[in-house]
């Protein structure tokens, strides 16, 4: 045998063992590896669900966490019965889960139904709340169910001895005055943001807040347009006293507030306020102050 043939030989011989050992040992089928665990819990009745709808459907009751002051038309109670736009979209979110309703109303201030929900005490959030970039940090935010423009409740006298006849748009762009806000609640963060120069002046209730602008305790006070407006609306007197000023370039956005492991009751309640206003009758309108 040539050297060459030789060579040829000694190479071959590893190819020829290999195919030996496939032969007797074939390789394992790929459906042999075990498949990933599914992340769906599978219910009872058969359904496959996510972890986060898993756990309300088996606990059988949704829980909402809520101010426990009242803030018509959003929700109040009479005669032992909750009502309000609030009120609706959770009975909608539970009823389209097929579940009880438990609403939580332990929280001491609006601040404190947030921290409920990121802290998984609670799996909703619903309490006229306004996205902020602090709450952004704890919960995740639904699609907004409703838009209110900011405003002012200003008294007259005061207002007039800080800014003379100083134009409005300018007197508001450089507020300094003492501005009055809710305690705990987004206003704090909003009238930071919108009124920098401001001296803010917290009160612990809206009713508080309303009595100090008339007592000129403060020169102002912040809030949506829709509470502004029904200050005056409620008791058409005041106007001769204080004033309100609605913002067209500032607005705030209620949203269902949502823990922050729970992407899927997220998406979820997203689609219920999408179908809500999908099935309002032609000429319905939402709430508009």
């Amino acid at each position: 045998m040539s050297s060459h043939r030789a060579w040829r030989a000694v190479l071959a011989a590893p190819v020829v063992l290999a195919l030996g050992l496939l032969a007797a040992h074939p390789v394992q089928a790929a459906s042999a590896v075990p498949p990933a665990a599914s992340p769906l819990v599978r219910m009872a009745d058969g359904r496959l669900l996510a972890p986060d709808i898993a756990r309300i459907v088996e606990r059988g009751e949704l829980v909402v966490a809520m101010y426990q002051i009242d803030s018509p038309p959003f929700y109040a109670q009479k005669d032992g019965v909750l009502s309000g736009i609030d009120i609706d979209l959770a009975r909608a979110i539970a009823g389209e889960l097929g579940v009880k309703l438990r609403f939580d109303r332990s929280s001491a201030s609006v601040d404190a139904v947030v921290e409920l929900v990121g802290n998984g005490q609670a799996d909703l959030g619903i309490s006229r709340l306004g996205r902020t970039l602090r709450r952004s940090q704890m919960v995740l935010f639904s699609t907004p169910y409703l838009v209110l423009g900011h405003a002012m409740l200003i008294h007259r006298v005061r207002f007039a001895e800080k800014y003379g006849k100083q134009p409005l748009k300018e007197a508001m762009r450089n507020f300094e005055g003492p501005l009055g806000v809710i305690a705990n609640t987004s206003w704090v963060e909003f009238a930071r943001r919108d009124f920098p120069a401001a001296k803010l002046q917290p009160y612990p209730s809206w009713q508080a807040l309303v009595d100090a602008v008339r007592r000129g305790d403060v020169l102002a006070a912040y809030r949506d347009e829709l509470a502004v407006r029904e200050v005056l609306e409620q008791d058409p007197r005041l106007a001769l006293s204080l004033r309100t000023v609605t913002f067209t370039d500032a607005q705030t956005a209620l949203s269902v507030m949502v823990g922050v492991r729970d992407g899927t009751l997220l998406s979820f309640v997203n689609e219920v306020i999408a179908s809500q206003a999908k099935r309002r009758k032609p000429g319905e309108r939402s709430v508009k102050p």
